[in-house]
């Protein structure tokens, strides 16, 4: 089910965060770069929706050098 206001690229994005939620490893941080390499959209669009992302609180920038970013929340599980 798509949220108002969510992008495909918002997804996308919180999709790959998610990754690994339910197992015991690592989960929830990853670079833009890597976000832009999971998800097939641009540089660009990525970096564009991360930042309307994290001014809604759903992620954090970590590391600004790396462009590092953290989950937060997902607005799809209100």
């Amino acid at each position: 089910m798509s949220t108002p206001n969510l992008t495909g690229t918002d997804e996308a994005i919180l999709d790959v965060l998610k990754r690994g939620r339910e197992s015991d490893g690592p989960w929830g941080i990853a670079t833009k770069g890597y976000l832009v390499d999971e998800t097939g959209y641009s540089r660009n669009s990525v970096y564009n929706r991360l930042e309307v992302l994290e001014a809604r609180g759903h992620v954090k920038l970590i590391h600004e050098s790396t462009r590092l970013f953290e989950f937060v929340s997902d607005p799809r599980d209100k």
